[in-house]
């Protein structure tokens, strides 16, 4: 069963007139209240870029280069935090005297009261720009401060503005202060280790007589290549001797003992357990590795000591950096024309939910009525 709205329609077509009174005096109300009582306010913007990157650090870079991006880590990300401080917005009220502004001294909750008025007063908005994939890149930031004054407004925007900037200046200083900080202490423990692998790397050298081994067995290599070439030019010299004299000589004797002393010799290079200049083979096979392992871990210290001196420098450098992090483009100005309320809007909003609610009334109070005659509301329930 639908609803029947003719006779709703008949019932506000005999009210016309009254409609039509109504629609009159509340045009005539909202107009002077959107000209004449509403209170003009005037807008003052400050335009400016979010902080750009800080140079990638080597020790900062991640091994996945995506976690770059997922991470969400904006230079400008600190903007909105710092602009929704309690501090911040302590210091723009008193500045400003805002309590007064707002009539708020003999509020027991006055500084909430005023920073929920405030946030229509004075706001931070971004321009973003799409990245793909879902994301986005805020590319600059507007502080836009309204005020019955123009005057009032301008100053607003500039405070808010050098607040902004100061408090970005300090986040930067610290920030590079607590990187200093722990690229400094990384560094002295970097240090302190190359200090003690040069000591053993140093003492193993003594010891070991391996001041630089793989010389040293070229050298041990070499001798015992001559040594060797001696010993085969010895051994044919005794063949020829032998088939030479049938019997005895002291040139075959002298050959035979030169052969010992040579064999002696590459025993010694082979076999020998003393630690020398030259080791032996026995004991080079068993010095190398230990000798490149020393060596490995200096040469490896050594470069992480290098890159953590330049990591040091650029950290003291950004920690000596002053400098204002923010650009601003569009510095405020004093407003020529009041920004808001919308006279026209604000007239037709008014216009509009008046004659809605009049409208309501109107068909409510016939409805009731109807409920009333038809005798629902009168009704007594059945024992």
């Amino acid at each position: 069963m639908m609803f029947d709205l003719r006779p709703y329609i008949l019932l506000l077509w005999k009210r016309r007139w009254f409609l039509a009174v109504n629609f009159a005096l509340v045009c005539a109300v909202s107009v002077m209240v959107a000209w004449f009582v509403a209170k003009q306010e005037f807008c003052s913007q400050a335009t400016f870029l979010p902080p750009a990157a800080a140079p990638s650090s080597m020790l900062s870079m991640s091994a996945n280069p995506l976690m770059g991006l997922l991470a969400g880590d904006e230079p400008g990300d600190n903007i909105d935090a710092v602009f929704e401080s309690k501090a911040l917005k302590r210091r723009i009220i008193e500045a400003f005297n805002l309590y007064d502004n707002y009539k708020l001294y003999k509020s027991p909750n006055k500084f909430e009261q005023a920073v929920k008025r405030m946030q229509k007063q004075v706001m931070l908005s971004s321009a973003l720009k799409g990245k793909g994939i879902g994301m986005s890149k805020t590319i600059s930031y507007s502080v836009q401060c309204y005020h019955t004054s123009p005057d009032t407004a301008l100053m607003m925007a500039e405070y808010v503005f050098a607040c902004l900037d100061s408090a970005m200046i300090d986040i930067s200083i610290n920030k590079a202060s607590r990187n200093r900080e722990f690229i400094e202490a990384q560094f002295i423990a970097s240090r302190d280790k190359l200090d003690s692998l040069q000591d053993a790397f140093k003492e193993f050298q003594v010891a070991h007589k391996a001041f630089d081994i793989t010389e040293q067995m070229k050298m041990t290599l070499q001798v015992y290549a001559d040594v060797k070439s001696a010993a085969v030019m010895n051994d044919l010299r005794l063949m020829a001797l032998q088939r030479e004299f049938r019997g005895g000589s002291h040139e075959i004797t002298a050959a035979q003992n030169e052969k010992r002393v040579l064999e002696r010799k590459l025993a010694e290079l082979e076999q020998k357990e003393d630690y020398s200049v030259m080791p032996s083979l026995n004991l080079s096979s068993e010095l190398m590795p230990k000798y490149t392992n020393l060596y490995r871990a200096l040469e490896v210290q050594n470069q992480v000591n290098l890159l953590l001196v330049r990591e040091l420098e650029q950290a003291r450098l950004q920690e000596a950096r002053d400098v204002s992090p923010l650009m601003l483009i569009d510095p405020p100005y004093l407003a020529e024309y009041k920004a808001r309320p919308k006279r026209a809007p604000m007239a037709l909003a008014i216009t509009i939910g008046y004659m809605c609610a009049l409208v309501l009334i109107i068909v409510g109070n016939a409805l009731l009525k109807e409920f009333i005659n038809s005798g629902w509301l009168t009704e007594k329930p059945e024992n």
